[in-house]
Protein backbone atom coordinates (compact mmCIF):
# COMPACT_ATOMS: atom_id res chain seq x y z
CA UNK A 1 0.00 0.00 0.00
CA UNK A 2 1.23 3.47 -0.51
CA UNK A 3 1.05 6.51 1.50
CA UNK A 4 0.72 9.47 0.39
CA UNK A 5 2.52 13.21 1.67
CA UNK A 6 -0.78 15.59 2.18
CA UNK A 7 -0.77 18.38 1.23
CA UNK A 8 -3.23 21.42 1.66
CA UNK A 9 -3.74 24.53 -0.30
CA UNK A 10 -4.03 27.59 1.28
CA UNK A 11 -7.93 28.29 0.85
CA UNK A 12 -8.15 24.59 2.35
CA UNK A 13 -6.37 26.17 5.76
CA UNK A 14 -8.16 29.56 5.66
CA UNK A 15 -11.41 27.67 5.32
CA UNK A 16 -10.48 25.39 7.93
CA UNK A 17 -9.59 28.30 10.31
CA UNK A 18 -13.17 29.45 9.77
CA UNK A 19 -15.00 26.44 10.93
CA UNK A 20 -15.56 25.05 14.48
CA UNK A 21 -12.97 23.02 16.07
CA UNK A 22 -14.88 19.85 16.09
CA UNK A 23 -15.78 20.36 12.82
CA UNK A 24 -11.89 21.06 11.37
CA UNK A 25 -10.64 18.11 13.45
CA UNK A 26 -13.43 15.28 11.80
CA UNK A 27 -11.89 17.03 7.99
CA UNK A 28 -8.17 16.97 9.18
CA UNK A 29 -8.41 13.18 10.28
CA UNK A 30 -10.48 11.96 7.41
CA UNK A 31 -7.78 13.93 4.83
CA UNK A 32 -5.46 11.60 6.79
CA UNK A 33 -7.72 8.62 6.07
CA UNK A 34 -7.83 9.49 2.66
CA UNK A 35 -3.83 9.41 1.83
CA UNK A 36 -4.07 5.93 2.71
CA UNK A 37 -6.28 5.04 -0.03
CA UNK A 38 -7.11 7.99 -1.93
CA UNK A 39 -9.71 6.08 -4.65
CA UNK A 40 -11.26 4.55 -1.83
CA UNK A 41 -13.14 7.89 -0.91
CA UNK A 42 -14.38 9.06 -4.43
CA UNK A 43 -17.44 9.95 -4.37
CA UNK A 44 -17.51 12.08 -7.67
CA UNK A 45 -14.99 13.56 -9.80
CA UNK A 46 -15.03 16.78 -11.59
CA UNK A 47 -12.09 18.90 -13.80
CA UNK A 48 -9.61 21.51 -13.18
CA UNK A 49 -9.51 24.55 -15.57
CA UNK A 50 -6.86 22.37 -17.33
CA UNK A 51 -9.18 18.81 -17.67
CA UNK A 52 -7.57 17.21 -14.75
CA UNK A 53 -9.57 14.91 -12.74
CA UNK A 54 -10.14 15.82 -9.63
CA UNK A 55 -11.81 13.53 -6.72
CA UNK A 56 -14.46 14.89 -4.72
CA UNK A 57 -15.71 12.95 -1.29
CA UNK A 58 -18.50 14.28 1.03
CA UNK A 59 -18.09 13.98 4.53
CA UNK A 60 -20.10 15.35 7.46
CA UNK A 61 -21.24 17.93 5.46
CA UNK A 62 -18.34 18.92 2.84
CA UNK A 63 -17.55 18.34 -0.18
CA UNK A 64 -13.32 17.59 -0.18
CA UNK A 65 -12.03 18.20 -3.54
CA UNK A 66 -8.34 16.33 -4.12
CA UNK A 67 -6.02 15.31 -6.94
CA UNK A 68 -4.23 11.99 -6.12
CA UNK A 69 -0.84 13.37 -7.40
CA UNK A 70 0.75 9.60 -7.91
CA UNK A 71 3.95 10.30 -9.53
CA UNK A 72 4.92 12.69 -6.46
CA UNK A 73 2.81 10.44 -3.67
CA UNK A 74 1.25 13.55 -2.60
CA UNK A 75 -2.45 13.76 -2.06
CA UNK A 76 -3.85 17.53 -3.07
CA UNK A 77 -6.33 18.90 -1.02
CA UNK A 78 -7.70 22.22 -3.50
CA UNK A 79 -11.12 22.68 -1.52
CA UNK A 80 -13.11 21.91 0.71
CA UNK A 81 -16.85 23.67 0.99
CA UNK A 82 -19.87 23.17 2.76
CA UNK A 83 -21.51 19.81 0.28
CA UNK A 84 -24.72 21.48 -1.13
CA UNK A 85 -22.79 23.80 -2.63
Amino acid sequence: MIEYRLLLAHEVIVFLDSIKAADRKRLIKRFLEITSYPARYADYEERDAVGRRLDVHVHAGYAIVYWEDFADRHLKVLDVRPADH
